[in-house]
């Protein structure tokens, strides 16, 4: 069983994680029934605040700063409320700020937020590694999330982009797929390169060649997407199967497919959104684990800033391929 988190604690208190975290660094001002209420859910929980991150808070600069594409985006919203969680834990602040996918924003983000003396920050790249390089501050521990962008000299937490996007393929392939789509625009970011290499080797694999009219490499957001895939899946020699890079991509498929009535066509999306299983089929995702992503990274900032001259790691984890339906889809005609 995994450890309780504060999370956990305001669920089975019914306040809020702020209103926890108060009560478990005893703060003034705070109703007598409400701290015997969250008392009796870490009783009951047996919740245990992080001691590494309790370490942090000591210090005179309890700040974590967290720098990601935009706090919309689902996967990083959930990121943000991990490292938000794990910081309370140490009675610490969170600073959150994005890029909007703009380097000189996120050049700016990261300055604004060194200058406000963060402890430490987290940052989702943008750019090419000498643009993410140049912009990382080196008087600052700094964790490097979801994507290297060829960075070196920073703790880098990421997940088998690859491995996951070969996985989701395999997936389609073991079904009886053959033509199989692809959307993703290449010159976003690497995760995307290594996520077309892993379709790319799945297909390879499974002695199936690479068709350039079943690949779509110029789309970003959904919008740009859907013309794509509406155009893909409306010719006769149509795909049986999609793999979408993101889930702007898988969005922009379901849109086409809803618009073409075509939910023969099976669908993997790499990376989960909030309504996948309310979908019909349900939306089979390789699972990028933004918890598991956010925890480690927090683990490495706590190890970062109590020594700023341990060995720089750059740490992989697996993804999980979750079937939940569209992705099982046989090709029409194959039982």
């Amino acid at each position: 069983m995994s450890r309780p988190t504060i999370y956990d604690v305001a669920r089975e208190s019914g306040f809020s994680i702020k209103t926890v975290s108060r009560v478990i660094n005893e703060a003034p001002n705070v109703r007598s029934e409400t701290v015997a209420r969250v008392r009796a859910a870490i009783e009951l929980l047996q919740y245990h605040p992080d001691p590494a991150a309790q370490r942090l808070g000591g210090g005179k600069l309890p700040t974590v700063g967290v720098v990601v594409d935009s706090v919309d985006d689902p996967f990083f919203a959930q990121v943000i409320a991990v490292i938000e969680a794990r910081a309370m834990d140490a009675g610490m602040d969170v600073l959150v700020a994005s890029t909007g996918m703009d380097e000189t924003r996120m050049r700016t983000q990261i300055r604004r937020l060194a200058r406000r003396g963060v402890a430490g920050l987290v940052v989702a790249p943008f750019g090419d590694t000498r643009t993410v390089e140049e912009a990382l501050p080196d008087d600052v521990p700094v964790v490097v999330i979801d994507r290297k962008c060829g960075v070196t000299s920073k703790d880098v937490v990421r997940v088998t982009d690859e491995q996951g996007a070969t996985d989701a393929v395999r997936h389609l392939v073991a079904r009886g797929h053959r033509r199989i789509g692809f959307l993703g625009k290449l010159s976003a970011f690497d995760t995307l390169v290594d996520r077309f290499n892993g379709y790319e080797r799945a297909l390879t694999e499974a002695g199936i060649e690479v068709d350039p009219q079943l690949v779509e490499t110029r789309a970003w957001t959904s919008d740009e997407a859907y013309p794509y895939a509406l155009a893909m899946l409306a010719t006769s020699d149509a795909p049986t199967a999609v793999f979408a890079a993101s889930p702007m991509m898988g969005l922009g498929v379901l849109r086409a497919q809803q618009r073409l009535h075509r939910q023969d066509v099976a669908l993997v999306i790499f990376g989960d959104y909030p309504v996948a299983e309310l979908m019909t089929p349900p939306t089979t995702v390789v699972d990028q684990r933004p918890v598991a992503l956010a925890d480690t990274a927090f683990d490495h900032l706590v190890r970062r800033i109590q020594d700023p001259d341990a060995e720089v790691l750059d740490t992989v984890l697996p993804t999980l391929l979750v079937p939940r339906g569209s992705g099982e889809l046989a090709p029409r005609g194959v039982a």
